[in-house]
């Protein structure tokens, strides 16, 4: 694929104009900056500068820790829309990755440095992406993977926010969550094939549709630490009348309703809201045995 911009400024199809960036009002005068080598553009941030564009063709990339003698800390939409970058490693000293590889549609492996700590619509849409080992140190993880092939993963404790993590992920089969996440509204919402889920103790809220339409997965424990439960949380399908091919990878559908997933139960403590929710959506509910006190 050709340099989308006609000056051969980077390959990037979103329509945009090269000089946009989302990240600034339009209404206020802001500051960015092209590297001497005319690869990266670049914007100050607080501790040294955010890499938020791309303008070379390199599919293998090392990203630079420093530019024009600047310590990057950061990137935002760096690669957005680059289809044809196969991997690339982050270096030591980025904390925060916003919507970086959103749409590289051709991403197979990335390396990511200790110390980061955000990964916001990192890998959105990035269909090539099967596996990833993230650091200990990521705390949020909202969008993140939306939409990619990975098929397990465990967030490591630590972890705060995974709203919308695993979105529309079809190939997700297992997923291991924290007590210490806060946030994960829709977390894995759509994810069809997801079949096991360990919830860990102390988590207190599962968010609006966190669940939601998961029908492969036929059981789930829910800690006692649990108090709170969003819209349709977990066990709730939509009733779908799809169109078209049923071998085709994206097909119509209308929604007819919705129901409990079927042979679907909630296994939990007597007398908590995890019984209290099952009861009030249908949802078959075992009470957990105690382990035999020795």
């Amino acid at each position: 694929m050709e340099a989308y911009w006609s000056d051969g400024r980077g390959r990037y199809g979103t329509g945009e104009d090269y000089d946009y960036f989302y990240q600034f009002d339009e209404d206020e005068e802001h500051e960015i900056f092209t590297s001497a080598d005319g690869l990266w553009t670049y914007s100050e941030v607080e501790q040294g500068i955010e890499l938020i564009r791309y303008n070379g063709r390199e599919v293998h990339l090392r990203v630079p820790s420093v530019v024009d003698g600047r310590k990057v800390v950061s990137l935002d939409s760096t690669f957005d829309g680059f289809y044809e970058l196969k991997s690339a490693e982050i270096p030591q000293g980025v904390v925060s990755l916003c919507g970086v590889f959103y749409g590289c549609e051709s991403l197979e492996t990335v390396k990511l440095p200790q110390g980061l700590e955000r990964l916001e619509y990192a890998f959105h849409s990035c269909f090539s992406l099967k596996q990833i080992e993230v650091p200990d140190s990521v705390v949020d993880f909202t969008y993140a993977f939306t939409e990619t092939p990975i098929e397990s993963f465990v967030f490591s404790e630590g972890t705060r926010f995974i709203e919308n993590v695993f979105t529309n992920c079809q190939c997700l089969k297992q997923v291991t969550v924290p007590g210490t996440v806060e946030r994960m509204d829709e977390a894995f919402c759509d994810c069809e094939s997801l079949e096991r889920v360990e919830l860990q103790d102390g988590i207190q809220r599962l968010g609006d549709y966190a669940l939601f339409h998961c029908t492969s997965l036929k059981e789930l424990r829910i800690p006692g630490s649990v108090k709170e439960f969003g819209e349709k949380a977990v066990g709730m399908m939509e009733v779908r009348e799809y169109e078209g091919d049923e071998n085709a990878p994206l097909r119509a559908f209308r929604i007819r309703g919705e129901q409990v997933v079927p042979g679907f139960r909630i296994i939990g403590e007597a007398g908590s809201e995890a019984e209290r929710y099952a009861r009030e959506k249908g949802i078959p509910f075992i009470v957990e045995k105690c382990p035999a006190k020795s």
